[in-house]
């Protein structure tokens, strides 16, 4: 349940992110974060989805490998058609499918390769990113392929190369057995060291001069990556210790004052897909009225009421949700003449996960979207 509820208050962040009402866009303590705890969850959902504790052994592979590979294009196209109809935020989906792709394989790599991976790219990632010439945009200035290769793994809103630590940090938890105690001891304990290192870099003396030590949010330099990640593994830590690491009465009360907020989480693919489909009108009439960015707070407030009562109301009566549904199947396509029962408990994947208790639980508008689209 902790990996949902995790997963809901990051979906829910990013709605924040998105509607918050101001005049310029400042950075709040949801912008940033939110995604980034998002993409350190997709880690720990592929972690527990090829074996939890233990690499998938070679016979599951290329199944598995399969469904992840065709679930991450699923994700790819889901999220260029949703970027069309809303462009006033700017997609994860897209890139968060590049991750998933680059992750595969490290999903059957020891823990040290992947530790080891992860740590390279938090200082090579945005090295190499700072190397790319960018338009007055902030877009890769090539043309062609090289330049969309460019955005989507270095430069682009969710630069899935520069991310990729955060998949290696949930892969990494996933991998150190969530159950134990002593691993969400070191997710606290190591998420909050991480978080003050990074987020504290820019108080060192010339730190204003460095690049990589300025934290601020989608701005990928590695103490970002640090002070971000070391966030998104403390919550994670601390939910694993309240919901899964406590028993008797207090363990139900938080279960059950919390399942709204897992339930949410248990469908993220969908209750992401409708926010934007929704809200793509709402920023137009907004624009055109002459409001700012985002919108008033009360759309914000209708919102995660809204969602968290439906989640709720269609898990406990329809089960997963619908795209999670549509995704899982269409990523199985060998068990597409199987029966529900012959498909057995590989039916979910990374973006599907339901509530579980083993350790995790374009449009054409001119001048009304000249302003620059939000992020998560």
């Amino acid at each position: 349940m902790a990996v949902d509820v995790a997963r809901g208050l990051a979906v829910l962040g990013m709605f924040a992110a998105h509607l918050w009402p101001r005049e310029v866009l400042d950075e709040r303590l949801f912008d940033g974060r939110s995604a980034i705890l998002f993409a350190t969850l997709a880690g720990v959902s592929l972690g527990l989805l090829t074996g939890g504790s233990r690499p998938p052994a070679r016979g599951r592979w290329p199944r598995l490998s399969g469904s992840i590979a065709i679930r991450a294009l699923l994700l790819v196209l889901l999220g260029l058609a949703l970027q069309a109809w809303n462009d006033f935020v700017l997609v994860i989906l897209p890139y968060y499918g590049v991750m998933f792709l680059l992750v595969l394989p490290l999903l059957r790599a020891p823990r040290v390769v992947v530790a080891l991976v992860g740590a390279v790219l938090v200082v090579a990632a945005p090295w190499a990113a700072s190397l790319v010439p960018v338009d007055a945009r902030g877009d890769a200035a090539a043309p062609g392929g090289l330049g969309l290769a460019q955005d989507a793994l270095l430069v682009g809103a969710y630069p899935a190369l520069v991310w990729l630590p955060f998949l290696c940090a949930g892969l990494l938890a996933a991998r150190s057995d969530l159950r134990r105690g002593r691993t969400r001891l070191i997710l606290v304990v190591g998420g909050v060291l991480a978080a003050v290192v990074g987020y504290g870099a820019r108080s060192l003396p010339g730190a204003a001069d460095v690049a990589a030590l300025d934290p601020a949010a989608h701005g990928g330099a590695p103490a970002e990556l640090v002070g971000s990640g070391g966030v998104a593994l403390a919550v994670l830590g601390v939910l694993l210790g309240l919901l899964d690491g406590t028993s008797g009465r207090s363990r139900q009360v938080l279960r059950t004052t919390l399942h709204p907020l897992a339930a949410t989480g248990a469908q993220p693919l969908t209750v992401y897909a409708v926010h934007l489909l929704l809200t793509a009108p709402l920023f137009v009439l907004h624009r055109l009225a002459g409001g700012g960015y985002g919108l008033p707070i009360g759309w914000l407030v209708a919102s995660v009421v809204l969602t968290l009562l439906a989640a709720t109301l269609w898990q406990r009566w329809l089960g997963r949700g619908p795209l999670e549904r549509v995704v899982g199947r269409l990523s199985r396509p060998w068990s597409w003449g199987e029966g529900p029962h012959d498909r057995g408990t590989h039916d979910q994947g990374p973006d599907d996960q339901g509530p579980h208790d083993h350790g995790t639980g374009g449009h054409g508008l001119g001048p009304v979207v000249a302003a620059p689209s939000v992020r998560g």
